[in-house]
């Protein structure tokens, strides 16, 4: 079943406006789970500050972004997003990246697990 309406789809909408919005990218750090774990570069960042330093770290390297998805909530209530972006560099770099977003959530609804898989490196 595919969904627009899930915990995923608002992160990975979050994201386009986080990198230029503080409010947004506060609305997208209070979808985890204060115990998360995020597993999206080469070291998980787990619990709530280590999240955000990622995600701020991330979004200070780039001027704009645009993602591309769709959510699938798979029979065990998991979710799983197939999503492409495109996206400008603060150096004015232009990237493209792809990926697969697999996300767990807790009994609150948040997100307590992420884990990407990439299949478009950024480049």
């Amino acid at each position: 079943m595919t969904t627009n309406f899930t915990p995923l789809d608002r992160y990975i909408g979050l994201s386009d406006r986080a990198v230029h919005d503080e409010a947004a990218l506060n609305e997208a750090l209070a979808l985890f789970a204060a115990d998360a774990t995020v597993q999206i570069g080469p070291e998980p960042a787990h619990g709530s500050e280590a999240i955000a330093a990622f995600y701020h770290a991330h979004f200070a390297d780039h001027a704009e972004m645009k993602h591309f998805w769709n959510t699938t909530v798979l029979d065990d209530g998991t979710l799983r997003a197939e999503w492409v972006c495109a996206a400008r560099k603060t150096d004015g770099s232009l990237i493209t990246v792809a990926g697969v977003e697999h996300a767990t959530l807790d009994a609150q609804g948040l997100i307590s697990h992420l884990r990407n898989e990439f299949t478009r490196l950024p480049g």
